[in-house]
Formats: structure tokens, sequence, C-alpha cells
């Protein structure tokens, strides 16, 4: 996650600590650090893993020119993520087979689309190097004339590339409502189903990423399969936690999606929102267990709070009676979540201080409970100590 959000100092620090290299790959897909920072547009982060001695994979090469393209770069980031298909003996365009009609979408042409379909009415068929029609790539530029005219031509709405992309997927990177909004008029599928052996999240869950409310209602309203997860085992309710999309969270929780769903890695879009200090998502959550009456059954939350989370994180979780009712049978993990916590590279006294007022606001909350608190805050020494290193 380091690299898809640009944390140069979270790489440094995983570096140093000898629990990562600038060569590491995800384990759910195979991609680069490098990949994952092209992915995330963060030009910073993919010129910091190049100095540090990262290599350039086949995927991240391609990913240069492809999200030019696409429009992802600005002019001023391109010189950056040039570095990285910096090969004088490679051509990347002509690598790619581009046809005419590629190139009139991509503006290097004076033909309209009109005029190359009157004269080669397959062309709406044509593929690239990676699969993608003229289609493909009118969506992921957001040309929503061209997509209406490919489209009333006969193109195929869910062809899918050789990446697994259909242009819904596209559509969705492009960050255009409107561009979602014309494939599925057109009737394109917003659940392309994956052949073995390809990774990809599902329109919904990348909307998410994007943080496009918007959009996710136009693919849920489509019908578009709430509970889908990732490679990584995330729903799209895990992703608008982890990019701190409170619209986007409550668009799904209205909708059936729930904060209990638990990811390959084990974590609930609940306890997700707790270590990204998604803040605004955690209230959103805490207002859903209010309201539905569900019960809190994120396990070891306690943990997660005392290794994630923020001054912010625990006042609200403080506040919130579902979240604190599901702390009380935890409470047999506080002598390891005061470890986790003075261990911290951000620990300070007034963590430790937000901490230990919401274990205390947790054991007030239930009474049955009460005796415990008073015998392990009998004075204000052990208070004290209880929060500090060696304490």
């Amino acid at each position: 996650m380091f690299a898809l959000k640009g944390n140069i100092n979270g790489l440094k620090d995983l570096f140093l600590r000898g629990l990562g290299s600038p060569r590491d790959v995800s384990y759910s897909r195979g991609f680069s650090l490098l990949r994952w920072a092209l992915y995330g547009r963060q030009h910073e982060t993919v010129g910091f893993l190049l100095d540090q001695g990262a290599g350039v994979d086949e995927e991240s090469y391609q990913n240069v020119f492809d999200f030019w393209l696409r429009r992802r770069w600005s002019d001023a980031e391109f010189p950056t993520i040039r570095r990285v298909a910096d090969y004088p003996d490679r051509d990347w365009i002509a690598e790619q087979h581009f046809s005419p009609i590629h190139h009139i979408v991509f503006l290097l042409s004076n033909k309209t689309i009109k005029e190359e379909l009157k004269h080669n009415p397959d062309a709406v068929h044509i593929t690239d190097a990676q699969g993608r029609t003229a289609l493909h790539w009118a969506t992921a530029r957001a040309q929503l004339d061209d997509m209406r005219v490919l489209i009333a031509h006969g193109s195929n709405v869910d062809t899918m590339d050789a990446d697994g992309r259909t242009p819904m997927l596209h559509a969705v990177d492009s960050g255009n409502d409107e561009a979602v909004r014309v494939l599925l008029t057109a009737g394109a599928d917003p659940n392309p189903t994956l052949p073995a052996g390809f990774f990809r999240s599902s329109p919904l869950t990348a909307a998410c990423f994007g943080r496009r409310a918007g959009m996710v209602k136009l693919l849920l309203q489509a019908g578009a399969k709430i509970d889908t997860v990732n490679p990584e085992g995330r729903t799209a309710l895990h992703a608008a936690a982890t990019t701190q999309s409170a619209e986007c969270a409550s668009v799904l929780l209205k909708a059936g999606a729930s904060p209990e769903d638990v990811s390959k890695n084990g974590q609930t879009p609940l306890s997700t929102a707790i270590m990204n200090n998604s803040h605004a998502v955690l209230e959103v959550f805490s207002e859903w267990y209010h309201t539905s009456g569900s019960v809190v059954r994120t396990p070891q939350l306690l943990l997660v709070i005392a290794e994630h989370a923020d001054i912010e994180t625990m006042a609200i979780v403080e506040s919130s009676v579902p979240i604190k009712h599901s702390l009380v049978a935890d409470m047999d993990n506080f002598t390891t979540g005061r470890a986790l916590l003075v261990q911290r590279g951000d620990y300070s006294e007034e963590l430790g201080l937000a901490f230990e007022r919401m274990l205390s606001c947790v054991m007030r909350s239930d009474e049955s409970e009460l005796g415990h608190l008073d015998y392990f805050f009998e004075n204000s020494e052990n208070r004290a100590s209880a929060f500090t290193p060696g304490g």
C-alpha cells in the first residue's frame, strides 16, 4: 500500500528495518513496487524506487506509455515516469501495432472515425498488440463522442483486452461518470468474468478505489455485484475504507454491503478503516452499526487499534457504543495491545493517554467490568506507567 499511496517515508522505514526491498512483488498479483506506484500515479515514488535500485519489469515498462496515452500522467509528471521506459533499443509505439483508427482516437490523424468506418466498417474490431479496440482507447481517454460513434457502428462493449480489462474498467479508470453511463446504456456488463490467470478488481471495487461515488451508484443501479472480491480478497467496501471515501461507503452500505466481510489477510472493512485512520468512513460504519442493530464481530480489534489508530480514530471508537461494546470482550488483549502501542514509531505521551481514555470509556460501558477497571487504574502511578515505554 505504501507504493500505491506514495508513502515514501513508509517505504524508507521498511527498507531500513529490512522488512522490504525495492525489488519486492505482491503475493496476490505479482506486481512490483514500481508497478504499484505507477498504478497509483505516484511519480515521485517511482523516481524514489528507481533511485533505490528497483528493477524495471516488463509490465511496468508497458504501462508507462499506456498510462500516458490514457492521459493519466501530466506533462510535469512524465519526465520522471519516462525513466522507466528509457530503453534506446525499444520503441513502445511501434510495438503496439496501432491501426489507422487507433491513430484517429489518439488525435494523430486528420481523418474522423466516421470517415474511417465508411471505408473500413470492420475497423471497430481491429485490436492493437494489447488486444484493445478503438473503443477501449476512446473510453480510456473519455472521448464520449468517439465512444458513441464506435458503439453505433457495432463495436463490442464487452471485449476484453490482453490485460483482462473490458471497456467498462477503462471507463472507471478514466474517472468519467458519463463514460460509464454510455457503456451501461449500450448494454455493457458491470460484472465482467475474468478468465483464469487474470487478476483485476471489479468495476465497482475500482470505482471505490477512485472515490467515485456517482460511478458507484451507476454500477449498482445496473446490477453490479456488491460482494465481489479482488485478488486480495477485498470488497468494494474495503476499497472505500482504504481510500477514505465516506460517500462511497454510505452508498455501499445502503445497497447491502457489510463492514464485517473478511478479506484474505483477515481484515474487515471496519478494521481497514481503523488501520487507515479513515475517520469519516469509521463514523459512517459506527452509525450503520447503531441504526441497523448489527453486532461488531471483527476479531482482534483492540490490537488493530493499538497498532494503527491515531488520536482521532481512538476518539471515534470511544464515542461509538457498538464498537466500544465489542472491545469489552477483547480486553484480554490489553497487555499485547499496550506493547504494540509503545513500539510504534509515532508513539507519544498524547497517543498513550488517548488510548488510556478510550480503554477507560470502554470499561465504563460495561458495569460488569468496573471492578477490573478500578483494579487496573487504582492509582495515578499505574495510570501514568501503563502507557510509557518500559512502564
